[in-house]
């Protein structure tokens, strides 16, 4: 939230900091306000002044540019060459002088544009960064005093503080709520602040009557009508304020409905008094409109104020009147009902709705304004008439409006503040020091607490403390322990290690496998991606597949866990695989460039169970993304990126003393069904692993090749951690033997080097296919796939004999299961 330092001043005395803006901010984040950015309008504007075009002239060589002779408080005229069209001799202009850089880094200096010089630029809103665009330069009154630095004039000489508010804190989402929280802790005085009586009261009583039907939504209604009104430009003074803090200037009224908020804290909402409709169902044209708070009827369509049309569940809160919703309660006012440029007469609404019924409205139909904001943070109900007499006052001063002699107020259940009992022993032992009770009830005071003492006497060891109505977030005792700690400084807390009197516990199994993982695979040159488990429905299901899923060993339980209050659409469900999010981080590295990346990700999935008593399962998973090649001097990678995630994941299970087999299956429709496998692992499937679908990656325009894995972590490490088997190394020489077997296409190396170790025995050290080859000499169908046997004894040097009669062994062994040739 954006703060004006000089608007604050206006509450609380703070005009030393107007200098010294980061003392101010160091204050405020002590006390647990961040102050994210500190702005200085006025340094941006240097070298900007007021001027008059004195004499206004046609460029020599140019026939759609101006020489203009601009007086700008010098004593010489600056001649200007403009471009603009709206500019007349003796109007009042902004003039960028030499020297000047406006944003945008747009520097300001003496040149030549066709021959002729110019001294500077008239500037338009959009080159003064106040709009995106803007169809001619900036015109000033005809009072701007000539020479006057812009950002005096402009209210610019001003220190922004962007704030970051805590949800707790919705009393600061104010200046004047801020004003309270510096005079606290700087223990100032708060400015004396009233609203005042409009000069001119209308005689006519209000119009509209109120009705709250469901007050658990609705605490507080206050409203009251304001007669001819002129809507128009709002005077600068209000534009000017509103524009620094980032609000776009509409018209006068909706200008100070919006100044009221940003002072006050208080969202106010300006229906159009003549859109509102009556009971005209009783014959009467003229019927006196009345405003009705109840929920919506469920399918309802309503269409807010900038053309959005929704469709109401029945939940949402509405203000209505005789026959229609007119605005959302606490989010958006409706189209039929604003305010517009022959609106006459007004009907201001100042109103307390419920945090949750806000936020639920907020949040369902994915609207996010400064009015929901505060309400779903909390404002305060005892502020609420004196948010609409400040209102009304302003309608009366900048649009000529006539407030009511009446007003409405319905306030069925007013509230109660609690009643919080608070000990010194209490506040002690809890902030690790003695309290002094005096210190305190002087914190209490600048809290603008009420003290009441529980008993004659006991007011040095235990009070009542009655919170003000604006700081809803005090509502125990720990609270006000809490406050006194921070206001009394975070520092005087002392510093102590917790007594073990226990051995601190191991850490979890899972946890000290996650670390295993990590540590290899970021030495391999993964990195690791931690994705959100809330994804789009639509999203998730292109990724998906229940039947290819399940034989690979990772079950997803149906459909998606639907999450109950969603943020949004983008984080309806709950996430099945970690392929998804994994796809997003590589969509989101494509798109901006960036065509090499390894990424690994361990997390959590979450499905359906069928035991009434755990209805949800969240299996562990290990996922993998892997797209491009390395480029180098000496890199000149040629082989599909499927094969360096397959040297990944054998790696990993070998640095795990264990073992992991390629075997083909059926794979999930989003890979590629000649580059996909499934990974089997000590007797069972436990992943899958392929190269993305070529229909996949031109549908979302990935240029990469990229490859991607998911394996079931609980399976990869069930028995970890495993010890090593040391063996000595054998005295004997080893003997290497090959073989050119043909055999058919769908007979996989892999399922040829799980027979060759079980037909050899403990003679065999290792087993290599060296070369697959279709082609000449071989048959139509089949294929020639060359292995290599390494072959040792430990205890003697093998004989001839040994290894014929072993070799004999394995050829037939391949021969009766696959009915292996020997290639001649």
């Amino acid at each position: 939230m954006k703060i004006s330092l000089n608007w604050v001043n206006e509450f609380v005395d703070i005009a030393d900091f107007l200098t010294k803006p980061r003392e101010l901010a160091d204050v405020l984040v002590t006390a647990g306000l961040e102050v994210e950015q500190i702005e200085n309008p006025g340094e941006t504007f240097h070298h900007v002044v007021v001027g008059r075009i004195v004499e206004l002239g046609r460029h020599p060589n140019a026939d759609k540019l101006t020489l203009c002779q601009v007086d700008t408080g010098e004593k010489i005229h600056r001649q200007i060459i403009c471009g603009a069209k709206n500019h007349r001799q003796g109007d009042k202009v902004v003039v960028a002088t030499p020297g000047a850089v406006l944003p945008g880094d747009f520097a300001i200096k003496i040149s030549k544009i066709r021959d002729v010089e110019s001294q500077g630029m008239l500037c338009s809103e959009s080159e003064l960064g106040f709009k995106d665009e803007s169809e001619g330069i900036l015109l000033l009154p005809a009072d701007a005093p000539v020479g006057e630095s812009f950002a005096n004039y402009w209210g610019l000489d001003d220190v922004l503080f962007d704030i970051s508010i805590t949800p707790n804190r919705a009393d600061c989402l104010s200046h004047l709520g801020l004003a309270r929280e510096i005079s606290c802790l700087l223990n100032r005085p708060l400015k004396p602040f009233s609203v005042r009586t409009p000069k001119k009261m209308s005689s006519k009583r209000n119009l509209v009557s109120v009705e709250v039907l469901d007050t658990d939504l609705c605490q507080r209604y206050c409203g009251r009508s304001v007669f001819g009104v002129k809507i128009g430009p709002s005077p600068a003074w209000l534009r000017q304020r509103l524009e620094s803090l980032g609000v776009n200037s509409v018209n006068n009224a909706v200008d100070v409905t919006n100044y009221v908020m940003l002072e006050l804290g208080q969202p106010l909402h300006a229906f159009d008094l003549a859109r509102l409709r009556g009971d005209q169902m009783r014959g009467d044209k003229n019927a006196a409109p009345k405003i009705t708070v109840v929920r919506a009827t469920a399918n309802e369509k309503f269409k807010t104020f900038d053309g959005t049309e929704l469709t109401l569940s029945g939940e949402e809160l509405t203000i209505r009147d005789s026959e229609r919703a007119v605005a959302l309660a606490g989010v958006i006012g409706g189209l039929n009902s604003g305010v517009s440029e022959t609106t006459q007469d007004i009907f201001l609404e100042s109103a307390s709705f419920s945090q949750k019924g806000v936020r639920r409205t907020s949040r369902r139909h994915a609207i996010e304004t400064d009015s929901s904001y505060r309400f779903s943070r909390g404002v305060d109900v005892d502020a609420t008439l004196e948010a609409m007499n400040r209102a009304c006052q302003l309608l009366s001063e900048v649009a000529g409006g006539e407030p009511a002699t009446d007003f409405v107020d319905v306030y069925p259940n007013p509230a109660k503040r609690p009643q919080i009992w608070v000990r010194r022993q209490t506040l002690s032992d809890r902030l690790g020091y003695p309290v002094d009770m005096a210190d305190f009830l002087g914190v209490l005071k600048r809290l603008q607490c009420h003290v009441k003492e529980t008993a004659k006497g006991a007011g040095q060891d235990q009070v009542t403390v009655e919170p003000p109505s604006f700081r809803v977030d005090l509502e125990i005792e720990m609270d006000l322990v809490e406050e006194y700690g921070r206001l009394n400084g975070y520092d005087k807390i002392p510093e102590t290690f917790p007594i073990l009197r226990e051995r601190p516990s191991d850490h979890a199994e899972s946890y000290v496998h996650e670390e295993v993982l990590r540590e290899q695979l970021v030495r391999e040159g993964f990195f690791e991606a931690r994705n959100y488990a809330f994804l789009n429905s639509k999203w998730q299901t292109e990724f998906i597949d229940q039947a290819a899923f399940a034989k690979s060993g990772l079950e997803l339980g149906g459909a998606p866990v639907a999450v109950r209050n969603p943020l949004s659409e983008e984080t309806g469900t709950m996430r099945l695989s970690l392929v998804p999010g994994l796809v997003g981080n590589l969509l989101h590295n494509e798109h901006r460039g960036v065509h090499y990346g390894r990424l690994f990700e361990i997390g959590r999935v979450f499905v359906k169970a069928d035991s009434p008593d755990a209805p949800y399962r969240e299996p562990h998973r290990l996922a993998f993304m892997v797209w491009g090649h390395e480029q180098g001097l000496w890199q000149k990678p040629d082989h599909p990126v499927v094969f360096d995630l397959k040297s990944a994941i054998t790696t990993l299970v070998e640095h795990l003393n264990g073992r992991i087999e390629i075997r083909k299956m059926d794979s999930p429709s989003f890979l590629h069904p000649g580059q996909s496998a499934t990974l089997f692992y000590e007797g069972r499937v436990i992943g899958f692993f392929g190269s993305l679908h070529p229909l996949v990656r031109e549908r979302h325009k990935i240029r990469s090749d990229v490859a991607i894995a998911e394996i079931d972590l609980t399976a990869l490490m069930r028995g970890q951690p495993r010890t090593s088997k040391i063996k000595p190394i054998s005295k004997f020489p080893s003997v290497e033997r090959d073989f050119s077997l043909v055999v058919r296409d769908s007979v996989t190396a892999g399922e040829l080097v799980r027979e060759t170790e079980k037909a050899a025995g403990e003679l065999l050290q290792a087993v290599v296919v060296f070369d697959v080859f279709r082609g000449a000499g071989v048959p139509e169908g089949c294929q020639s796939v060359s292995i290599r046997l390494t072959l040792q004894d430990f205890n003697a040097t093998l004989s001839e004999d040994s290894l014929k009669v072993l070799t004999q062994n394995v050829l037939h062994r391949l021969g009766q299961k696959f009915d292996a040739k020997v290639r001649t």
